[in-house]
Formats: structure tokens, sequence, C-alpha cells
């Protein structure tokens, strides 16, 4: 798909949230897992598919702690120091976690606290909880769907006012999807009871005390420390473009920024009690994933490996689900491949076939988007929002491509009910869309 058009921000937490699966290999397990982690992302670099910082923690040491470049020059743009600042996007969330435990503690906060209590007026508040914000069940969608040309620039008490008009996907607690409006909504009632903007409250609890030094926030921050910051880049059609690192569709109450080691002190300060007991997922994972254009990053404590991963790239377009999956399955002594650059292959298939894709399909956790799948010229046609994006190829009877070297692919399959559910593959992550 045009990397111009559908952006890194979809990215969620799914790829922390389950465990992976098994891959074939022909590799080694024996030899120690820093050469064999080192072995990986080098490859993933000579491949032109990871550009940024990786560090990994087992038994109270760190066996992996690099930068991997895709270019040697030092002084190209996209050229990274395992030290320097990168932009952590929804990590922040475990930030607005910690918060609301230790709040709960002083007694200034509950979970099952209507939001009415906090936000006056707020459509439905009084069927809304601080649980329901911090679990992704208060039924808001991914992102605004009226979104302003510079959200940016938006007050915190303003988004508020515009997330009041978002139509729920679903009532309060009976469902799950990823919110980013749910989590702004936490944010802007975690600042109005501390008086402070959520960064600084942040801050003052969480990261001095813990003396992550190189933290903070592009906005409502009290102190210059962004001293050595990345710049971000995506692949732009076939070109790696360097982008801002602040975007108009960035939201200013957490555009936060850290480093490896800054979140290695976070990640094991919540490995702790009472953080992790009840910030842990049921795979026994505690952490988060997050993106936007040009970023990628990672902090996450998982108990199967007993091991730490921190990871930043500073060039979206990497197989990020992937990694994660490699780097489970070498921590746990699974097999596992090296990456090999895609060359996929063309192939034409029958009208008949093609004819049993067409539909429009909705991706729920994917910002509630629907690919609408038309026939073309004997070819099937992805048009979103009306528009058409892309002409797709046929790699097989029921997966298409749009490059031969894109990662990102969609297939069919067949469902429970013999109807065909679109999956889109996208950096590594499967986005399920069900037929409407």
């Amino acid at each position: 798909m045009k990397k111009t058009t559908i952006t890194t921000a979809i990215l969620l937490t799914l790829v922390a949230c389950t465990q992976p699966g098994q891959q074939e290999t022909t590799e080694d397990t024996n030899p120690k897992l820093t050469h064999k982690l080192d072995e990986y992302f080098q490859k993933l670099a000579s491949i032109q598919k990871f550009n940024g910082a990786v560090l990994l923690e087992k038994d109270g040491e760190n066996i992996l702690h690099e930068a991997y470049n895709m270019q040697e020059d030092k002084n190209h743009t996209l050229h990274v120091r395992k030290e320097m600042q990168f932009d952590i996007h929804s990590i922040s969330k475990l930030m607005g976690k910690v918060c609301v435990i230790d709040m709960e503690k002083e007694g200034r906060i509950n979970r099952d606290d209507k939001i009415e209590k906090y936000l006056k007026d707020f459509p439905d508040g009084d069927r809304i909880t601080i649980r329901h914000l911090v679990d992704n069940s208060s039924g808001y969608g991914r992102e605004l769907t009226d979104e302003p040309e510079n959200l940016i620039d938006i007050p915190p008490a303003e988004l508020v006012e515009l997330i009041k008009k978002e139509k729920r996907l679903f009532d309060p607690g009976t469902d799950t999807t990823y919110s980013n409006l749910g989590y702004q909504l936490l944010y802007y009632i975690i600042s109005e009871q501390t008086r402070q903007p959520f960064v600084r409250y942040a801050g003052k609890t969480i990261m001095s005390p813990l003396g992550m030094n190189d933290t903070g926030a592009h906005f409502h921050w009290d102190r210059d420390n962004h001293k050595d910051p990345v710049k971000n880049h995506e692949n732009d059609d076939g070109e790696i473009v360097m982008l801002p690192n602040v975007l108009p569709g960035d939201k200013n109450q957490t555009k936060m920024y850290s480093t490896l080691i800054d979140l290695q002190k976070f990640i094991r300060h919540i490995k702790k009690e009472p953080y992790y007991s009840q910030m842990k997922k049921k795979s026994g994972t505690i952490g988060w994933s997050g993106g936007g254009d040009g970023i990628m990053s990672h902090a996450s404590y998982s108990t199967q490996g007993d091991y730490t991963l921190i990871l930043f790239s500073n060039y979206d377009e990497i197989p990020f689900g992937d990694i994660l999956e490699t780097v489970h399955s070498i921590m746990n002594d699974e097999p596992y491949e090296l990456p090999q650059k895609i060359e996929r292959k063309a192939i034409t298939l029958e009208k008949v076939i093609l004819e049993q894709y067409i539909g429009k399909y909705r991706l729920t956790e994917f910002n509630n988007m629907e690919f609408d799948i038309r026939l073309e010229d004997d070819r099937l046609a992805l048009y979103l929002e009306g528009e058409k994006e892309t002409l797709l190829q046929a790699e097989n009877d029921s997966t298409f491509f749009q490059y031969p070297d894109d990662q990102d692919y969609i297939f069919f399959r067949k469902s429970n009910t013999d109807a065909y559910e679109l999956i889109y593959k996208y950096k590594g992550i499967e986005f399920l869309g069900k037929p409407e």
C-alpha cells in the first residue's frame, strides 16, 4: 500500500499481547544468545529492514545493547547511536497505568469511578469508568472520525470536547478495541486531578525518582533535555525520506521521547509489585508497542524466557511483528529463520477465483478502516474511503501484494460461516477484516 496513506500510527499492542508461534529454521540453536541476536539484527539491517537500537536484558545483565544502521555513512540522517533519544509514542500508556495505580493507592482516584466524576456533562459519563479507559473497553475507536488539520495544536481540554462528539463502537465494558481516544481522556483526568500536565506529573513521580534523566516530552515539559534526538524516516514509494519528529496528526498531551537505558529503568520498576500483577497480560507479558510515521518503539518484559526487550527504529518500514516473534523464539531457544530479501512473483488468476473476494471488509483493529475490494481489468483493486488505493498482484490463489519487494500483503481465508475474511499483514502484524 502507499506508505503516505496508511501510516505506522495504526500499529498497536497486538504484538505484545500474544505468545508467538514457532518458525522453521536451518539455524544452529547452540550459539550464545548474543551472537544469534546480533546476527539477526545485522541481517535485517543488511537487507534494509531495520535501522535503530536494541537492548535485551536477561538475568540482570545486558546480553545485547547495540545500534544497527542501514547506511554506513555516519553523517546520514538515518544514522543512530544506542544512546540517542527516540520518540516512544504509545509506550506512554504504560506510564498512564502506573499513574493510575499510584493515585489509587493514595486515594486520589478509583478505577471503578465513573468518569462523570471528573468530566462534567460527558456523554454516558455515568456508564464509562476509569477502568474502561485503561482496559480499552470504553467503546471509543482508535482516532477521531473527523480529525482537525493540525491536531497537534489542539489543547487537551479542547480535544476532550472533540471526543465528546465521537460515536462509540460498542457499549462500555461489552468489548475491547484499542483506543487512543480513551487514553487521551485518561491523561486529561490525571492532569486535572494533579493540577499539572500529565507528562510533568509522570516526570515527577516516575522519571525523576528512577533517574530517567534523558526522558521527556515535546510539549508541556519544564526542562531542556532533548539534546540527542534521532531523525525519523519513512519509505515513500521506494524512497527513504526524513520526516519531522512532530507531525500535524500527533497529540500534544503525551508526545514523549526516551532512551534504551531509561526505558530499561522503567521496565525494571514495573516488573515489581504492585505494578506487575496489575499490568501483566494473560500471556505473562508486561509492556507496550508504539509507533508513528517514521518511528517504531517497543518496551516489554516477558516471563516466558525471563527477558526485557527495548527496541527503537527511526525507520518505520520494518517487519515489526516478525522481529518481536523472532526475538521471542531466540530467547526461548525455539526455531527461527534469518530474514531474507523479499522477491514476490506475480501470477495470473482466473476471473472466477478473483470474484470470490469482491466485497467490503471492516478492519476494526486497523482504525476501523473499510477495505473495499473490487475487480478491475482482471485484477483485484483496493479502495479506501471511496478512492482507489492500488491494483493488487496475485502471488497465489489467495495472497495479493502491491510491489514484489513489499513486506505487506493481503490474503483471504474462509471463516466459520464459509464467507471469506480478509487478513492484512502489515509490518509483520495480522489485522482481521470481516465481511460487511
